[in-house]
């Protein structure tokens, strides 16, 4: 990705436990939670769907093609030149009824359509189908790296033809057979509390989210244009001495100082087992710089970095910074750089550089 200079985020498109479909509201009415997870908040499918074919997808597949109809129109491209979703764990929902079926019928007269929407690509097919796009189409079901592989993917498809356009989304659901499975992990709290008090928690686990986000990549600018993606590093099971060095490094790579980044995004996620990771690395590199959390707002889930990035995109663009947020109630007057530093469980590390057009 380094040798190639510049990506633009020309189009977004978003489906979460807030109001992020409308792009004219930007986190201003904030929901709350209370049983440690949170769903989509969706919009009027038939604006995006058509009702006939709506009646036959699930839940999470109408989400997720809505949030592509959404990226769409907001990039003003009709045809992208490829598809490339990710997820982390699938339609789990889904794939739960087709094997409970399986049980019950004795593997007798099963209903299809419960294996058809459970499996990863379900998504990326649904779009391409409903477009009509014959192009380039691949899933990643990788868990905390599968967004990051589908934006690399993207990524070198464009350093072979800047000018193409790729619509890249991510998709994750809070089903109930996975948050069963991960209370037991301690992935997720056992004691109830307030989205809005995630950080103010000292257990483990963080809380359940979900959601589905589309971006059209290009080499090549736009009208619609968000923000540059200037460069992306992703590190697994780093000790705490490799995290700050590949965190130096990729800052060296871009030419840049601490100093000279004007917002951190910082994507812990309210475990007081893998903050402090997270933490100890951006209090030692960025005490002085302005700092934001957003998984209060869409909750822990494999692909919470496309909802980091849609944030990240959008503040640049509409320069502001929302108040729910903030860290510090100050920031730059002109932001030009932001940083989002995630991490998944205390395993996939990600970094992602972007910059004001």
């Amino acid at each position: 990705m380094r040798e190639k200079a510049t990506y633009f985020i020309n189009g977004v498109g978003i489906i979460a436990p807030q109001k992020t479909f409308d792009p004219e509201v930007f986190l201003t009415e904030i929901a709350h939670y209370d049983k440690n997870v949170l769903t989509c908040i969706a919009p009027d499918f038939k604006t995006y769907i058509n009702p006939i074919q709506m009646r036959r997808l699930s839940r999470m597949l109408r989400i997720g093609l809505s949030a592509a109809v959404i990226c769409l129109r907001d990039s003003k491209v009709a045809m992208p030149d490829g598809i490339v979703t990710a997820t982390g764990y699938g339609f789990l929902d889904e794939t739960a009824k087709f094997l409970k079926e399986i049980l019950e019928q004795r593997e007798n007269q099963l209903t299809p359509t419960y294996f058809m929407q459970g499996t990863s690509n379900a998504l990326a097919g649904l779009v391409a189908l409903t477009i009509k796009c014959m192009g380039y189409n691949n899933t990643y079901a990788s868990k905390g790296f599968a967004f990051e592989n589908a934006i690399n993917d993207a990524i070198m498809q464009l350093n072979e033809n800047a000018g193409a356009n790729f619509l890249v989304g991510s998709y994750d659901e809070a089903a109930e057979v996975q948050y069963t499975a991960s209370i037991r992990a301690s992935h997720f709290k056992t004691e109830f509390i307030n989205n809005l008090s995630l950080f103010d928690t000292n257990t483990k686990g963080s809380i359940q989210g979900e959601g589905s986000a589309f971006f059209m990549l290009s080499g090549i600018s736009s009208a619609s244009t968000l923000c540059k993606l200037s460069d992306m590093e992703v590190l697994y099971k780093p000790s705490a001495k490799e995290l700050q060095d590949g965190l130096d490094n990729f800052l060296a790579t871009n030419t840049l100082r601490p100093s000279d980044i004007d917002l951190i995004i910082n994507g812990v996620s309210g475990d007081v087992q893998h903050d402090d990771v997270v933490n100890s690395l951006i209090n030692s590199r960025f005490k002085q710089n302005t700092q934001t959390r957003f998984k209060h707002l869409c909750g822990e889930y494999s692909t919470a970095t496309s909802f980091a990035l849609w944030l990240g995109a959008t503040i640049l663009k509409r320069q502001q910074v929302p108040e729910i947020i903030k860290v510090q109630r100050d920031h730059h007057p002109e932001l030009e750089t932001i940083l989002i530093v995630n991490q998944y469980m205390g395993k996939s590390f990600t970094f992602i550089l972007l910059r004001r057009v």
